[in-house]
């Protein structure tokens, strides 16, 4: 089954209103429960209790209490029971959206820098070991499934100040699982925010006639909107902006030369919505007009 073809769970759907969390346990919400979707927001899984399956895109995971997952947006998956007859794993679920989180936090190169390399299997996936993200036990599957549980609580009885607290909490929770994975991380992160850039240019190249921003392109890629830019430039040589014009005016020329396309009609094509900067920008790039190009 392609992968476009699972369901996909949105945030909109399970988001009262005004906010960007929510806090539930898997046997909650049971259209959902033992089949695959995806989501357009980020999950944390931690199984609770019990165990059975994890599938990711067409990957198997075993799965037991203190497992704990992180799971980016349009990443197919689901918790199964490991065979017929058997009950499945209870997983609490937290999801947000990035902006959830507080503003300063957002904007510390180094706490992007973990959470990008920690989500880096939800793109490349092919590289990982059929494991969890991280297996917890002890006083470390104490401490976490504490703070997930006292999430679930905020969230189910909607005190004054819940949202805040599940902030607190959700921070918390962030920092520590941090800790648990930073010191296998910090010698990938170079190459692996490399390879997130230059997936992010292979996205540009097939929709390039869309309407992209780069403040999406970075929440899809979980690092800040300045650190994607200051990124995007070191791998590329480019700033975005310039990138992407240079793409919709080399298709441009391309239209130009080998179609009988009206000008308007081209400006249109890949991507400019304004003809007048379309002439702009074809004129800066080229140093000729479309029209004087196509006669060239």
């Amino acid at each position: 089954m392609k992968s476009e073809n699972f369901p996909t769970l949105l945030g909109k759907t399970l988001f009262r209103d005004n906010e960007l969390v929510y806090v539930n346990r898997s046997d909650e919400l049971k259209e959902y429960d033992g089949i695959m979707h995806k989501h357009d927001f980020i999950e944390i899984a931690y199984v609770f209790s019990g165990s059975g399956l994890h599938i990711i895109n067409d990957r198997k995971f075993k799965v037991s209490k203190g497992d704990l997952f992180i799971l980016n947006y349009d990443v197919p998956h689901g918790f199964f029971a490991e065979s017929s007859g058997k009950t499945q794993p209870v997983v609490y679920n937290c999801v947000f959206m990035p902006n959830f989180l507080d503003a300063q936090l957002l904007g510390s190169k180094h706490f992007f820098d973990i959470f990008s390399s920690f989500l880096f299997k939800s793109f490349f996936p092919e590289e990982y070991s059929s494991k969890a993200d991280i297996h917890l036990s002890g006083t470390e599957y104490t401490d976490i499934g504490k703070l997930f549980h006292n999430m679930y609580e905020e969230y189910k009885h909607r005190n004054k100040g819940y949202i805040e607290i599940i902030r607190a909490y959700l921070i918390e929770l962030l920092v520590k699982v941090f800790r648990l994975m930073d010191k296998d991380t910090q010698n990938n992160i170079s190459s692996q925010n490399q390879r997130l850039i230059l997936k992010a240019v292979d996205y540009l190249k097939d929709h390039y006639n869309s309407d992209i921003r780069l403040e999406d392109l970075a929440t899809k890629s979980f690092i800040s909107k300045n650190y994607f830019s200051r990124l995007f430039k070191e791998v590329t040589g480019i700033n975005f902006t310039d990138y992407i014009q240079n793409i919709r005016i080399n298709e441009a020329c391309s239209l130009l030369k080998n179609t009988d396309m009206k000008i308007i009609d081209i400006a249109y094509e890949v991507g400019f919505k304004d003809v007048k900067f379309f002439y702009e920008v074809f004129k800066k790039l080229t140093g000729e007009t479309p029209g004087g190009y196509r006669k060239s």
